[in-house]
């Protein structure tokens, strides 16, 4: 989509030289260009949208280009301009720094415009990633200053509560990125920078973590992470590879957790705080899996993060994987009701607001789940063979406890209508005069 003019367009950009950099040369804006780090911003596509198109679509601000003409997120325009002021008051950012950043988005204009698989129009295009990256730098910035100076005097609108929680929300859709490269470079000359405790700034991936709530992993530095939906599915998968290497096409039927738990099965919540989602393990008669928090803002996480894996890496969606098994242990509200008790599930999240609904909320986190897979593909068969070995199980025991039942009240049989030869035969003709009577009747019936 086009951007819209006049969103940006009536405010003045800043008046900074567009000329290179002495320091820049031509061939590191030709390796820009033809680097991996292209189209990788996508349109969510529309039999995946259709399904729950509000999760897909910001609701407070626009970041980037696919969202820019939206009149309902214009509003936000004048925090972008505010912040990009309070940004260059900063001890360690002047005037020159932020010239150059805008020569470097001028520059490389074509390679940003290569991340985004849209037809994007180049109006207003440089000032828009411009204002863009300074507002998520200094919001970063700022939210980094509250949690490590613990102060909560801050006044800032968008550091409260029942704000940081919808632009959280909007900043790690899919449709709402700019490059993760242009994030970096605009940070380059803040690295070094102190807070007034005295603190340092991390590295910008840390400071991103901090205000998503993702905890740290050193991992992440070695992943190639191009922008903030990546860096939630990170999160969520780390480096973890699950085997989809199965034979076993999709399953029919899987039984749920309260009659998997009936039968004996252990529904186990991972103790390993460093573990991941797809870091499921079945032994024996053991399940153990993450704990998964359910809160307002989980659907939009997970809906973009499968929409980027089923358009980024299909054969590498390990997420959606993920879903299906779930789909697989939550048939009913129960099964739910059955992964809270065991922690599995938890319906509270920091900072992200309870899932509040008017109905029971365990039939709508049941419902919510279940909704995920609509028009999504076929996702790698990782957790089937799990699934297809928990049908197993749960066959095996029922097939104890039929063969239990049958021996427990075997001699209870025996004694009361089988104490000898005259009751057992007066037993007997009186379950065929039952049967015939039965018959009889349903032939009256019938005719």
């Amino acid at each position: 989509m086009a951007p819209r003019k006049g969103q940006l367009g009536s405010i003045n950009a800043p008046s900074f030289e567009t000329k290179k950099d002495e320091a820049s040369n031509d061939s590191e804006v030709e390796d820009l260009e033809r680097g991996p780090d292209q189209g990788f911003i996508y349109e969510v596509p529309r039999n995946i949208r259709q399904a729950n198109p509000k999760a897909y679509t910001p609701l407070l601000i626009s970041i980037g280009p696919l969202h820019y003409r939206k009149t309902s997120l214009a509003s936000m325009a004048k925090y972008k301009v505010d912040y990009q002021v309070k940004f260059l008051q900063r001890t360690s950012v002047s005037k020159k720094a932020l010239e150059s950043f805008w020569s470097f988005i001028e520059r490389n204009d074509k390679s940003i415009l290569n991340c985004y698989e849209a037809l994007i129009d180049e109006d207003e295009f440089v000032k828009m990633i411009f204002y863009d990256a300074l507002f998520i730098m200094e919001l970063f910035l700022r939210n980094y200053e509250k949690e490590v100076e613990k102060n909560s005097d801050i006044k800032d609108l968008l550091l409260k509560e029942t704000w940081s929680a919808g632009l959280r929300r909007d900043l790690i859709l899919l449709e709402n990125q700019i490059p993760m490269f242009v994030l970096e470079e605009l940070y380059k000359p803040y690295e070094n920078h102190k807070l007034a405790s005295d603190a340092s700034v991390p590295s910008f991936l840390k400071l991103a973590c901090s205000y998503f709530d993702i905890p740290w992993d050193p991992q992440f530095e070695h992943i190639e992470i191009p922008h903030f939906t990546a860096l939630q599915r990170c999160h969520m998968t780390k480096t973890q590879n699950p085997s989809s290497k199965t034979k076993i096409s999709t399953l029919k039927k899987v039984y749920g957790a309260t009659s998997l738990h009936e039968v004996g099965v252990e529904l186990i919540v991972e103790p390993n705080q460093t573990a991941c989602l797809l870091d499921v393990k079945f032994d024996g008669k053991k399940l153990k899996i993450l704990k998964l928090t359910v809160h307002s803002n989980t659907e939009a996480y997970l809906r973009n993060v499968m929409a980027f894996e089923m358009c980024h890496c299909p054969d590498e969606a390990y997420v959606c994987a993920y879903i299906e098994l779930m789909n697989y242990l939550i048939p009913t509200a129960q099964d739910v009701e059955q992964l809270i008790e065991e922690g599995i599930l938890s319906k509270e999240g920091k900072n992200e607001g309870r899932l509040v609904t008017i109905i029971n909320t365990n039939i709508a986190v049941q419902r919510m789940i279940k909704k995920l897979m609509q028009g999504i593909g076929e996702p790698p068969a990782c957790y089937r063979e799990t699934a297809n070995r928990l049908n197993q199980l749960y066959k095996e025991g029922r097939k104890r406890k039929v063969t239990l039942f049958i021996k427990e009240n075997y001699g209870i049989l025996k004694r009361v209508y089988f104490p000898n030869l005259w009751r057992g035969t007066g037993t007997v003709a009186a379950f065929m005069v039952v049967v015939l009577t039965c018959i009889q009747t349903v032939f009256a019936f019938v005719n």
